[in-house]
């Protein structure tokens, strides 16, 4: 290893809160607004747990996606790390149940308490998903969807 490569782990470990191997090893930095931690290595501006896989690897992960099994944002800990591609992180994140549900999702256009009502006032042929489509104002397919469960399934 270089001796600037050196200097820039050392710096770099400096500022992580290394524990026992089991344990989340968080950064000890500012982290960006979705909780991890941001480092400068090697001239470019990285997610401090892909350095901590980079530093401690040595492996080349450039087009792979760093997933943390424990699922804690700030953990440089590289035993809790492992690659895969964004797939196998959007597949991840399904399994563990941790995909933004209902109103947290930023793109719904209806509220938790507005499916409540339109899921006990739909009667087919009576009050159709057309009608209360028209009323929430969104498209038909939308309400079809969230009055199945297709949609919105944890409520």
């Amino acid at each position: 290893m270089r001796r600037a490569a050196r200097v820039d782990a050392n710096k770099f470990w400096s500022f992580v809160d290394i524990k026992t191997e089991d344990e989340c090893w968080n950064w000890l930095r500012k982290p960006n607004q979705w909780g991890y931690g941001r480092y400068r290595f090697e001239g470019v501006q990285s997610m401090a747990h892909r350095v901590a896989y980079r530093l401690t690897t040595g492996e080349n992960i450039d087009g792979k996606v760093a997933m943390h099994k424990c699922d804690n944002p700030a953990c440089c800990n590289p035993k809790h790390l492992s690659m895969g591609t964004h797939a196998d992180n959007q597949k991840d994140k399904f399994i563990k149940n941790r995909q933004a549900k209902g109103e947290g999702n930023g793109f719904s256009l209806l509220t938790e308490e507005q499916v409540k009502e339109a899921r006990a006032r739909y009667i087919p042929k009576v009050v159709t998903y057309k009608m209360l489509a028209k009323e929430y104002g969104v498209c038909k397919d939308t309400m079809q969807k969230a009055i199945r469960k297709i949609y919105w399934r944890h409520i």
